[in-house]
């Protein structure tokens, strides 16, 4: 299969040097037919990018319908081509870029008609969710768990170089079958209640207090009598993130821990997407109930 008009953006430590990479492999030796520099039109030519990449906040460049190369300068380089193959030969390929995140620009022109559907995203200078996304290196621990791409509505590939796709909707659906598939997964990975993509500056919701366990490094939260909510769960997983290089309180983990073993087993498989440790107090002692193994595949608790 052909990805026609595919539009991805590359976020990473260097934006830079993936649009190099992106011209090298899609553009290479053309030069483009328009030019804008921090949105005004320039004379192309062949060192358009040597000359402007580092001295301008963006650089975009045209090559003909369907084809054009772009760069966010510190944030990130987006390109549209038509790619000759699939997800998984996309995935492949992506594992050559040292890119954290990637966005992909929606197949259905309808969605971008507001009136009809204003997708999730990223944020920043990322395409709002369209039929994919994708993870490499790094990038996972902008999601609050590795385990949250087991759990969502989605269909993974993976490639070599720890690289993640995850598949939003089927590609041969028209657009208004797509959106419905997509919807869910789009919150789960957006920026929703349910939604599990920690965005930069992350700003929290809830003041989590809890007892902290030097030992083990943990943050105990006792819980009675309430439901944890999932934005809280969220920015327990953004405190952790943040607390794991500080040399004062350096968190490992968060864990939540019921008076009720009822509530606890009801929490379980809510908290394990999450990476949050779920405990209860059985016969006078904390017990602890999460493993490894996703809930529902560890069978009834007794």
């Amino acid at each position: 299969m052909t990805l026609k008009d595919l539009g991805l953006a590359l976020a990473g430590p260097d934006p830079t040097g993936l649009a190099h990479m992106l011209r090298k492999q899609w553009f290479h030796s053309e030069t483009p037919q328009r030019l804008l520099v921090d949105h005004h039109p320039v004379e192309p030519s062949e060192e358009w990018l040597d000359r402007y990449a580092h001295a301008s906040r963006s650089v975009a460049a045209f090559f003909g319908p369907g084809r054009s190369l772009v760069l966010h300068q510190g944030e990130l380089a987006k390109a549209t081509f038509d790619f000759d193959g699939g997800p998984e030969q996309l995935a492949e390929t992506l594992r050559r870029y040292p890119f954290d995140i990637a966005s992909f620009r929606s197949r259905h022109r309808e969605w971008k008609m507001k009136e009809i559907y204003s997708a999730p995203g990223f944020g920043g200078s990322h395409y709002p969710h369209g039929w994919a996304c994708a993870f490499r290196g790094d990038g996972h621990q902008r999601l609050v768990s590795r385990r949250w791409l087991e759990s969502g509505p989605w269909r993974l590939h993976r490639a070599p170089d720890d690289t993640t796709l995850a598949q939003f909707h089927d590609l041969g659906l028209d657009a208004s079958a797509a959106l419905e598939q997509a919807r869910p997964a789009h919150r789960r990975m957006g920026h929703s209640d349910e939604g599990g993509f920690l965005h930069e500056p992350y700003r929290f919701r809830n003041e989590l207090k809890g007892f902290y366990d030097a030992g083990r490094r943990v943050l105990k939260i006792v819980i009675l009598g309430r439901t944890v909510s999932s934005v809280e769960m969220r920015d327990a997983c953004a405190i952790r993130g943040d607390s794991r290089s500080t040399t004062e309180t350096p968190l490992d983990n968060i864990a939540f821990v019921f008076i009720d073993p009822d509530a606890a087993h009801t929490h379980l498989p809510r908290l394990w997407p999450y990476g949050l440790e779920c405990w209860t107090i059985i016969h006078g002692h904390e017990t602890r109930l999460d493993t490894d193994t996703p809930p529902e595949a560890a069978g009834d608790h007794a």
